[in-house]
């Protein structure tokens, strides 16, 4: 019976059950920690939701080579279980563990999405630290490599922080070891991020590309086309108000011109004044000289008759008296 992905349970152990899905992502064939066995995982998508599935031992050999990544595959069977989040980074609640009942055919389905929904990047923000996020954006800064050293071992990382970016907003995506060495992306290319997990750090919110992400430069959806239209556009934008700044800066420079004309013509217009003042006070400091020097002729001349004033009233009051 066809299942969507969202309806998978355990209640359907034992039972016939197919999906029909993408493979988003799938592991090299890894060896087991104590070197007894080996198993490779997927992720598969639907138009519901991922899951994650597993093949261990001889069903490694069978499948392997099976599935390939963004292609559909009809899949039929297998065991589901509660997944163990540890391991698992997808959203579902269950995984799916292929078995010797497994059953994978290629078909023709070109309706199966190529990624599971994704966030803005202002989402970012206002998640819970550790949860993973699916998300995509413009790449407008690259830092440089750094090696740094962890904290009480002598384990030794290297990390490249890159700005990614969207309408929205933007926020600063670490990636680790051979992701942040390998990282072949230039500024103005578009990333996908599939798992991202949002850490802290320096209480700022950021996105750690982890061993379970999956990171694609330049990816073939539809997202891709309507971010590089957004970024023509801010990119138009910027050159749009470049170009209004400078015309504005032009504008500014006439005036100042058309200022500094007004200003030398006012300066002309108060320097010809204080030439006129200055010959007006000029005139009239000569007035006051002539004045001055009347005003003293004018004064001694009182000062005469004044004198003769005095002689004449004394010689009057000596007249009377005799």
């Amino acid at each position: 019976m066809e299942y969507e992905i969202a309806d998978f349970n355990n209640v359907l152990n034992g039972s016939d059950w197919s999906i029909t899905a993408r493979v988003l992502k799938k592991s090299d064939v890894l060896p087991f920690k104590n070197g007894n066995g080996k198993y490779f995982s997927t992720i598969l998508i639907d138009k519901t939701t991922d899951i994650r599935a597993t093949a261990f031992g001889d069903d490694v050999d069978r499948l392997f080579s099976q599935l390939q990544v963004n292609h559909v595959y009809n899949i039929k069977n297998g065991e589901i279980k509660r997944a163990e989040k540890a391991y698992n980074n997808t959203k579902h609640d269950y995984e799916i563990i292929f078995n010797s009942s497994t059953i994978i055919e290629r078909c023709g389905v070109t309706d199966i999405p190529s990624h599971p929904q994704l966030k803005t990047i202002e989402n970012v923000f206002s998640m819970v630290l550790n949860t993973l996020i699916d998300t995509i954006g413009i790449i407008i800064k690259i830092e440089q490599l750094k090696t740094i050293k962890k904290n009480n071992c002598n384990d030794i990382y290297k990390l490249r922080n890159i700005i990614l970016a969207d309408s929205t907003g933007s926020v600063t995506v670490t990636l680790w070891n051979t992701e942040a060495t390998d990282c072949n992306a230039s500024e103005g290319d578009i990333m996908s991020i599939i798992g991202g997990k949002i850490i802290d750090f320096k209480n700022v919110k950021k996105i750690s590309v982890t061993g379970s992400s999956k990171i694609e430069i330049n990816p073939y959806w539809n997202e891709t086309l309507d971010l590089q239209s957004w970024y023509k556009e801010f990119e138009k934008k910027k050159l749009l108000n470049l170009s209004q700044v400078s015309v504005g800066s032009q504008e500014l420079h006439m005036f100042e011109i058309s200022q500094s004309n007004r200003n030398t013509t006012e300066y002309e217009r108060i320097l010809q004044q204080n030439k006129i003042d200055e010959d007006l006070i000029s005139k009239r400091l000569l007035e006051l000289n002539d004045e001055e020097h009347k005003i003293k002729t004018e004064r001694a001349d009182l000062n005469f008759k004044k004198q003769r004033l005095s002689i004449e009233r004394e010689s009057i009051k000596s007249h009377l008296e005799n």
